[in-house]
Formats: C-alpha cells, sequence, structure tokens
C-alpha cells in the first residue's frame, strides 16, 4: 500500500518538498546560544557544500579530477558533509519514530 499524496509530493520535487518539511520544525525550545549555533554550522555547512561543488564541477569541466588550488574548498565539501549526514540520519530516525508513535497510536485506539 502506497501513499499517492507522498509519493506525488516527491516526484514534483524532491528538494521542495524537502526545503518544507525542514521550514516546518518547531525550534523554539533552543536557548539563544543553541541558535547561534545551530544558525553559525548551517551557514558553515551550506558555504562549505557550494565551494565544494563548484570546484568538483569546474575541474570536470577542464577535465581535471581536483586541481590544486581547489583542495581547501573540497575540504569544507567534506566537512560540511560530515556535519549534514549526521542530521539526515537524525532526521530520519525523529521522522521513523514518530511514525511508529502514529502507527501505535491508531492501532490501539483509546476509548
Amino acid at each position: 500500500m502506497t501513499n499517492t499524496e507522498n509519493s506525488t509530493a516527491f516526484t514534483a520535487n524532491s528538494v521542495t518538498v524537502f526545503r518544507s518539511l525542514i521550514e516546518g520544525l518547531d525550534l523554539s525550545h533552543f536557548g539563544e546560544a543553541q541558535l547561534y549555533d545551530l544558525s553559525a554550522l548551517a551557514s558553515e555547512s551550506a558555504g562549505g557544500l557550494c565551494q565544494g561543488l563548484l570546484c568538483l564541477s569546474e575541474g570536470l569541466e577542464n577535465c581535471e579530477v581536483l586541481p590544486p588550488e581547489g583542495i581547501a574548498q573540497v575540504s569544507g565539501y567534506l566537512k560540511a558533509s560530515a556535519h549534514l549526514i549526521p542530521v539526515l540520519f537524525e532526521l530520519c530516525e525523529q521522522a521513523n519514530s514518530g511514525l511508529m508513535r502514529m502507527k501505535k497510536i491508531t492501532a490501539y485506539p483509546m476509548n
């Protein structure tokens, strides 16, 4: 059994769907310091990903795997990936936990 609403949304544009889901996260329980840390890490990670992808793209266009001057950019890309991959796993685990809670509530309604 598939959920046609979800498969339609992912077919339309998975990047837009993912961004809108992240946008809906409630961060109100974070303190000021945590929000500053989150903002800084997210910004640094996004910059690192952009620089690394650009460097790799330009290298491929020039038939180079990695130009010598691009090592720092690719290093930033790898660091950003190292920050984002665990976040994606955590989001996956949180979503799965939420689904399991929903299924338990649906499967065993309290009367």
